[in-house]
């Protein structure tokens, strides 16, 4: 994936991008060329982001998770053959790991196929090429780990072993009479090998003849048998009958890698077309892991779910026991979110973020139902965000910096989810920033997300206000004063969803119900009432 046309750096970290993107690597070297150069839609791209979506959730669909995990680990088994296809392309003669993993693409191949059936969703992947040299690779095979230029291969081949294991057998049985008749006249059962050791006090007279001395000790001699003259033309005939072979071996490995020439714009193809299954059926898993749905991909600037979730942290959630609250949102310029500390407004932004990088790059997405446009940029602004530049500048000049980047792009479409922004400055000068950045989202018809405390921002800049429900009910401090408990407690109260609000709706007080909720004690939680009242 390539998320650095869609979202800088930064941002594409805080919306955990890389997440995504290792929640549907594909699983062999085949797919993670073609995942590598996958690029996100751009605006005007619309029904082909939305064929994509639509066609994993096709596999989706059609296969149960058992045989899409069986796909996956036949994908990811597979050697890669792509540089052997290129050096047969080339007139190269082939090795045996070459011809291996040709026969493995084209075997991995078959057993998807079997896996597929006659399910439509996934293209075939076999071809002319593919069968034509599976079965020439098929010939004879003995082992399913490795290439071996069996018998079966060539006559020629087959008769050239023949005469070797002959010459081998005359050239043995002329050495074992020659041990024989050493060892006897040593004295001994057998020699060992054909190196042996004669002590010195048994070699007293002259050793037998055809023993030569190789090193001499102080107490023994290193010896070996001598080849007579016919054991040398054994020899002789056994090394013959072994450049025979490696010749009859080399010319049908020089005939196979021709055929694989003949064939290797269809192996290719092939290729590309597992790389693009297993591109696919990574998606596919991913949307059935997920309960994912293709949404509607629309040229309106919108940005619309319903029952959202930000993935990252529900997978988080879900290892603590707990689980995540579905988000609906209906947003199609720029707005400002507000709501209690801890109630979920950067969670919100999360969402929006993430669903529509799915969306960008053709993915169904985590909600039951969605209609997102395609964006030229994403980015995130305000809190989460790491810095770029030195660690000299405060909080706020990072974030104008970064402010200053996403006004200065020539994205006509524009998503930016902005958290916090200009919470270090003061409440009316951080108020005056907001006024303006959202004056400016709409002057460029963007689609972007506030999320703030300052209270009668939306009013003032004219903007829709959407809010975190908040607090069901104040919940009473744990007896324990345990925080995990408290945070608990919280959770079990909060309603995270979140709504519009009217231009009526007054402030709510649920940050001081939340200091009291984490053991601050009555007379100052009493005390704070009164100073909001």
């Amino acid at each position: 994936m390539k998320p650095s046309q869609l979202l800088d750096g930064a941002s594409a970290e805080v919306l955990a991008v890389r997440w995504l993107a290792g929640a549907v690597a594909p699983a062999s070297r085949y797919g993670e060329r073609l995942f590598s150069e996958l690029a996100p839609f751009r605006p005007g791209e619309e029904n082909a982001a939305q064929s994509r979506a639509e066609r994993i959730a096709a596999i989706a669909d059609a296969f149960d998770a058992g045989t899409l995990e069986a796909m996956r680990r036949e994908l990811a088994a597979v050697p890669d053959a792509a540089g052997a296809i290129a050096r047969a392309a080339m007139g190269e003669a082939l090795s045996d790991p070459g011809l291996f993993e040709l026969r493995s693409l084209c075997e991995t191949i078959g057993r998807i196929e079997n896996l597929r059936g006659s399910e439509t969703s996934l293209d075939s992947l076999s071809n002319e090429a593919v069968r034509t040299i599976g079965a020439a690779l098929a010939t004879g095979q003995r082992n399913a780990i490795v290439f071996y230029l069996s018998d079966a291969f060539d006559a020629e081949l087959a008769a050239a072993r023949s005469r070797a294991a002959a010459a081998q057998a005359e050239l043995e049985a002329l050495l074992g009479r020659e041990r024989e008749r050493v060892a006897r006249e040593l004295g001994r059962e057998e020699l060992g090998g054909d190196e042996f050791i004669v002590m010195r006090a048994d070699a007293r007279r002259a050793l037998p003849a055809g023993v030569r001395v190789i090193r001499e000790a102080t107490t023994y001699l290193l010896c070996a048998l001598e080849f007579d003259s016919a054991a040398l033309a054994a020899l002789a005939r056994r090394e013959a009958a072994a450049a025979a072979i490696a010749a009859a071996e080399e010319r049908v490995r020089a005939a196979l890698s021709a055929l694989v020439k003949g064939h290797a714009t269809g192996l290719l193809a092939a290729a590309r077309a597992l790389g693009e299954l297993d591109v696919l059926t990574a998606a596919a898993a991913f949307t059935q892991r997920f309960r994912c749905v293709a949404p509607a991909v629309t040229a309106e600037n919108a940005l619309a779910f319903e029952g959202a979730r930000f993935l990252p942290l529900e997978e988080e959630l879900r290892g603590l026991g707990r689980s995540f609250t579905p988000l609906d949102l209906d947003l199609h310029d720029a707005a400002v979110l507000t709501g209690p500390n801890m109630g979920g407004k950067s969670v919100c932004l999360l969402t929006c973020g993430f669903v529509a990088t799915c969306v960008a790059f053709g993915l169904p997405v985590p909600a039951a139902h969605a209609r997102v446009a395609l964006f030229d940029r994403i980015g995130w602004l305000g809190t989460g965000r790491a810095a770029q530049v030195g660690g000299l500048l405060s909080s706020f000049a990072q974030e104008v910096l970064a402010l200053k980047d996403v006004l200065a792009g020539d994205a006509p479409r524009l998503l930016l989810l902005v958290d916090e922004f200009a919470r270090t400055t003061t409440p009316q000068e951080g108020k005056a920033l907001s006024i303006a950045l959202l004056a400016r989202l709409r002057e460029r018809r963007a689609c972007a997300l506030m999320a703030t405390h300052l209270e009668g921002l939306a009013a003032a800049a004219g903007v829709r206000h959407f809010a975190v429900r908040g607090l069901r009910g104040i919940p009473a401090p744990p007896p324990t004063h345990d925080v995990d408990e408290a945070l608990a407690l919280l959770a079990e109260s909060m309603d995270y969803r979140v709504a519009e609000i009217g231009v009526g709706d007054g402030p709510r007080a649920d940050a001081i119900a939340l200091t009291a909720l984490l053991g601050l004690d009555h007379r100052f939680v009493e005390a704070a009432y009164r100073a909001l009242s």
